[in-house]
């Protein structure tokens, strides 16, 4: 229709809390830089760095055609993105937004040729996430609720309505088949205890039916895709997001090596607040497509972790 001490700070971290694992990167940025001439105006480089928005929503296209925003003016130099999921062009600055991961906020840096400076903008791509968690079932509700353009507290239900969550192969916009999901993806009839409204998913319910299966073993995992629509500005264009549910009777049975993959992407996620609201500054030594490794295994945000201990 129109389409991220130790084990021990994990569980205080999880049983839902979401605040503190935003990353922001220290990038060299100044005015003092080479200009160019504009209208009488001296323009930094960085000052023509920029896009139509920092804010993109998933756009229906048709023909196979894809949504790309471009930089306003044409810059000459090299372009990366933080974290991993942005589809962009290096050499240009041209983001596809229609191959991008949506729900995630990147930061988008350019440095001109010839330039020592290095220049930084923020862009969000509209959606929901779901942060990497670790979600203890005694005694507690184990609702998985989703981040809306990744902005903590910031959910689906208090946004828009109309929005329906796990869409399948069925056509009930009445304008043909191209703009649905692949037949089979939805999560619901594999098990998956979802809000259809608001994207919510009751972990506890969800392995009681089934989703990974019959009395699961510690250790048993699935991914499953979510195809959504959201009644925002993308007029209930398709998204999809990716995630993938794990299962342990006890946290001492999650693997060290798990342990360190989920701390790990949790610290790949930006949060759109303040300075001061949960940031974690940091540096990275090289910007170009950053998705991080933890002993040579590649992390990225997607897909989510949802970590379940029963």
């Amino acid at each position: 229709m129109n389409t991220k001490t130790l084990f021990a700070a994990i569980t205080c971290i999880t049983v839902f809390s979401i605040a503190s694992c935003s990353k922001e990167h220290t990038i060299k940025s100044s005015s003092n830089i080479s200009t160019m001439q504009t209208n009488g105006l001296q323009l930094s480089t960085c000052d023509q760095f920029t896009y139509p928005d920092s804010l993109f929503y998933p756009v229906e296209m048709s023909g196979g055609l894809h949504f790309i925003v471009n930089t306003i003016t044409p810059l000459s130099g090299t372009f990366g993105s933080y974290p991993d999921g942005l589809k962009l062009n290096t050499a240009t600055g041209e983001i596809d937004i229609s191959s991008s991961e949506t729900g995630l906020r990147y930061m988008v840096w350019y440095k001109a040729n010839g330039s020592p400076d290095t220049c930084k903008k923020y862009i969000t791509v509209s959606g929901i996430n779901f942060m990497d968690s670790v979600y203890l079932l005694k005694n507690n509700p184990g609702l998985a609720v989703p981040i809306y353009n990744a902005t903590p507290n910031e959910t689906i239900s208090s946004i828009s309505s109309g929005n329906e969550f796990d869409d399948g192969n069925d056509d009930d916009d009445g304008d043909g088949f191209d703009d649905e999901p692949p037949v089979g993806q939805e999560v619901i009839p594999q098990g998956i205890a979802l809000d259809k409204a608001t994207g919510n998913i009751d972990l506890k319910q969800s392995i009681a039916n089934g989703a990974l299966g019959v009395n699961p073993l510690p250790g048993t995992f699935k991914d499953f895709i979510l195809n959504y629509r959201v009644g925002d500005v993308s007029t209930k264009a398709l998204n999809t997001i990716s995630f993938r549910l794990y299962y342990y009777h006890k946290t001492s049975q999650i693997p060290a090596s798990l342990k360190k993959q989920y701390i790990a992407k949790r610290k790949l996620i930006l949060f759109n607040q303040p300075q001061g609201s949960g940031f974690q500054s940091g540096t990275f030594s090289s910007y170009s497509n950053f998705t991080g490794t933890q002993k040579g295994v590649e992390v990225k945000c997607r897909p989510a972790y949802i970590i379940v201990v029963q």
